[in-house]
């Protein structure tokens, strides 16, 4: 198996170390990303069943 050069196992360890989460920090950043993607997916059925005249009402001033 080759080694890799020193330079990207330092930048691997440096990596792992900024990023390395806590479980509690883990849960809460699902948290957040299961709130932005339920956002994003009602946005999409939201505007997927809107109807031409809904759409034309809306861009009035």
């Amino acid at each position: 198996m080759k080694k890799k050069p020193l330079f990207l196992e330092e930048l691997s360890i440096w990596l792992r170390g900024r990023f390395s989460l806590t479980g509690e920090e883990k849960v809460w950043m699902l948290l957040i990303l299961i709130i932005c993607w339920a956002g994003l997916v009602s946005r999409y059925f939201y505007l997927k069943h809107q109807t031409p005249q809904q759409i034309e009402a809306s861009q009035k001033p």
